[in-house]
């Protein structure tokens, strides 16, 4: 591979990354953009491309359920768009597979949670234009790239007085970058992503962020360090107290604010797991090989048929069953074993994350899982 192409292919992989985070839905439409580029900028370089056994085993056991869901949606009286739509976490499985082979994992993944991090501050932004300072123009730009402004209510009360109501789908990413740059000790960018995972009122976000905080603060052995640590973490806490206060000052109200939404979340997950463990026992075939990707499922709490739920893992074992889901995640887990402190730390709070929203196909948990160890396969 020449340096001109390696060039080129680091850029496209870099509009990836921006794409996928800004774009994450596709409303925009740069994330599939995106993908054309990099897809692109991969098969400008296919002479160089080489496999082992091992991978081209892998691609062939992904295009093997890629094309048994198409069928199943099909027999199932599903969308076959919808199953398209999804099945695009198994192209992007493969093409990242590639791609980590030929670019520094190091570099794009610094790149990737610096971009998180300049992403973040669209929370703070939101909240600074939208309620200390009202710039209606700039609150239009960053409709553009909100899941959902000013109507999201999601975990919010609606008693509750707190504007503005913002929601980035890339929220739940921002634990990850916040460890990353946690751990490196460059505590500026990990307090500024802090405080816009607080401003987003994600309680996914900030349990994960607290839980890695408090490893973070107390993992030393030593008294005196553990002492140390103590206090800064109640200096960090008052720091972050006033700084959250400026923009919400009722912030702390919605986390102990748990009777109507949480109970509504709570009782929709419930209701979730109940309905696939008896769709799973009714139907060996489903627990085994999945109903399509494309296949809606009806759910009786909100009496209305959805293709995704939010506990991620649950949804790969409906679409595409008991055996790609356990290939996939022991592959997830063999990945966490063999790399590094900071890498493993970023990659279970991304694993978390998956227990309350539907991010394990997003092209970015992919790419990060990926990018934290190039080495999946030995070549053979």
């Amino acid at each position: 591979m020449t340096l001109s192409n390696f060039k080129i292919l680091e850029l496209s992989t870099c509009f990836f990354i921006i794409s996928n985070i800004l774009d994450y839905s596709g409303f925009i439409g740069l994330k599939y953009v995106s993908f054309i580029v990099l897809i692109s900028s991969i098969l400008l370089n296919f002479q160089q491309i080489k496999l082992s056994r091992n991978q081209i085993l892998f691609f062939g056991f992904l295009m093997f359920f890629f094309c048994l869901s198409l069928i199943t949606t099909i027999i199932n009286d599903g969308s076959i768009q919808f199953a398209l739509q999804y099945n695009l976490a198994i192209i992007t499985l493969i093409i990242c597979s590639v791609l980590v082979n030929y670019v520094d994992s190091n570099k794009m993944l610094n790149f990737l949670m610096n971009v998180l991090l300049y992403s973040s501050t669209l929370i703070i932004f939101g909240n600074v234009f939208s309620n200390i300072y009202p710039v209606k123009s700039i609150t239009n730009i960053l409709v553009l790239f909100a899941s959902d402004y000013d109507t999201y209510e999601g975990i919010r009360s609606s008693s509750m007085i707190i504007v503005p109501k913002i929601y980035f789908q890339f929220t739940l990413f921002l634990p990850a970058a916040y460890i990353y740059f946690l751990f490196k000790k460059n505590y500026v960018k990990s307090l500024i992503i802090l405080i816009s995972i607080i401003l987003s009122l994600s309680r996914g976000a900030i349990f994960i962020a607290l839980i890695f905080s408090l490893l973070f603060f107390l993992r030393n052995k030593n008294f005196k360090d553990l002492i140390k640590n103590i206090f800064l973490i109640i200096l960090f806490a008052c720091i972050m107290l006033y700084l959250i206060n400026i923009f919400v000052p009722n912030i702390f109200i919605h986390f102990f604010n748990l009777q109507n939404i949480s109970e509504f979340s709570v009782s929709t997950r419930i209701d979730q797991i109940k309905i696939i463990m008896d769709l799973f026992l009714d139907n060996i075939f489903i627990f085994l090989f999945g109903m399509g990707s494309g296949t809606p499922i009806y759910l009786n709490f909100i009496a209305e048929y959805v293709y995704a739920i939010e506990i991620a893992p649950l949804d790969i074992i409906r679409k595409y069953g008991l055996i790609f889901f356990a290939f996939i995640f022991i592959l997830m887990f063999r990945i966490i074993k063999n790399s590094s402190i900071i890498n493993t730390y970023i990659l279970l709070s991304l694993v978390f994350a998956t227990l309350t929203n539907p991010i394990l196909t997003a092209p970015i948990f992919i790419l990060i899982f990926s990018l934290c160890n190039k080495n999946i396969f030995i070549n053979k």
